[in-house]
């Protein structure tokens, strides 16, 4: 009779391994999603292994999987792809690709059901150390996989060490967040802010957080480390994070928004650095324009937030490539004007990315030509520049370009 020897489940011990500290689930979907989404957004060559018993949060991207061409295999216990079901509550994500290699594993075994242990490995040699243990317990060989997606041969410790850095301050700023919605909750009568307009705030700066922690990886992957690129994105992260915990602590005062004097060129610079992002890999050109040197009565912070929405919208309006055969023809561009019109400062963010539908219904809450938006972020963008007296508005849309403005009263 033929001895059946069992595995073991060596992915915990290799989480256990790595000493990070536990994450919040929602935390970890975050990260999920950091490192599947690009690669739906943008199919190429690669794989997915994963194995994700608890869906929650979950169910659409992996749905989107599934009906992507990209080849993925799963490695729940139901699936066939096992040899023997003794992962138990350990799951993992890896994805790999010509560019990169991302794995997370993760177990749900903490003192918390909130709560789980993690370990990520992007680009590194140590990466066939967790696809070596999956792929022990696996019908399908992986090994094929290992060897036709390797980005990077050599360990990237700086790169691992800040993602794992960067996911546990995402972490802490989710439990900031949790808990000033804690205290919102006990505010007296009269307190209006809006957790759900501050929620969307925060994911519009965490978003360049993100993203930019994708540049730093591509760098390090291709070993041609620029310094100038990398001090740029750090220094854009901070900025990102700084004005993510500014709209936090929205959610434990009622005061209003401080307008001081201001440098508008400064406002449109920062913006624009913080904006580049969304036009990596796009074919979009970007132009700024704002040589006045104009000082206007503003809240720097939130106003730069605006233009930021307002770019990003603007970027995002285009869809993708093969969806805008028209705009391809006649160039795509979003752009920044800043300039002085009689009393006033006036920013203008221009695209030609065609016309909105229902342009009238643009600022009600609620109301979102996306697939996936919230109908927050322009009602928000409204109501920031109102409360500093300002003004925004649908100048023009239509099949040539779109327009909104900014009028900002000057300061003499």
């Amino acid at each position: 009779m033929k001895k059946i020897v069992r595995q073991q489940n060596y992915l915990r011990e290799l989480i256990n391994s790595q000493e990070n500290k536990t994450i919040t689930k929602q935390t970890l979907r975050c990260a999920i999603r950091a490192v599947l989404e690009p690669l739906l957004d943008n199919p190429e060559a690669g794989v997915v292994l994963y194995r994700i018993i608890h869906k929650n949060g979950l169910a659409g991207l992996l749905k989107r999987l599934d009906f992507s061409e990209i080849e993925a295999f799963d490695f729940s216990d139901e699936s066939e792809n096992l040899r023997e079901r003794v992962w138990a509550d350990t799951e993992f994500i890896c994805v790999m690709t010509h560019r990169f290699v991302a794995i997370l594993l993760w177990d749900n075994k903490t003192d918390s059901k909130n709560y789980v242990r993690y370990y990520s490995i992007f680009n590194s040699k140590l990466q066939d150390e967790a696809l070596d243990i999956i792929n022990r317990n696996s019908i399908i060989d992986i090994k094929q996989y290992q060897e036709k997606f390797r980005p990077d041969r050599r360990d990237n410790i700086l790169l691992n060490s800040s993602i794992r850095r960067l996911t546990e301050n995402m972490d802490e700023a989710a439990k900031d967040a949790v808990l000033g919605f804690a205290e919102f909750q006990v505010q007296p009568k009269g307190y209006t802010a809006d957790v759900r307009e501050i929620t969307h705030e925060v994911k519009n700066q965490l978003s360049i957080c993100d993203l930019y922690s994708e540049i730093i990886k591509k760098y390090c992957a291709k070993n041609n480390i620029e310094d100038e690129t990398i001090l740029n994105g750090v220094q854009c992260i901070a900025r990102a994070i700084k004005m993510a915990g500014n709209s936090l602590l929205s959610l434990k005062t009622t005061q209003n928004k401080e307008l001081k004097q201001c440098d508008l060129k400064d406002i449109i610079d920062t913006a624009e650095n913080l904006t580049k992002i969304y036009f990596e890999c796009k074919n979009i050109e970007y132009k700024v324009e704002s040589k006045a040197n104009l000082k206007i009565a503003a809240d720097e912070e939130s106003l730069i937030s605006v233009i930021i929405n307002l770019v990003k919208n603007a970027v995002e309006a285009f869809g993708k490539e093969e969806d805008k055969e028209e705009n391809n023809k006649n160039g795509k561009y979003v752009k920044v004007k800043a300039e002085k019109r009689g009393e006033f400062a006036v920013i203008r963010v221009l695209n030609n990315a065609g016309k909105i539908n229902e342009p009238e219904k643009i600022f009600e809450k609620g109301f979102t030509t996306k697939n996936y938006g919230s109908g927050l972020g322009l009602y928000i963008c409204k109501k920031t520049i109102e409360e500093q007296l300002g003004q925004l508005k649908l100048e023009h849309t239509g099949d040539d370009y779109t327009e909104f403005v900014i009028k900002m009263g000057l300061v003499k």
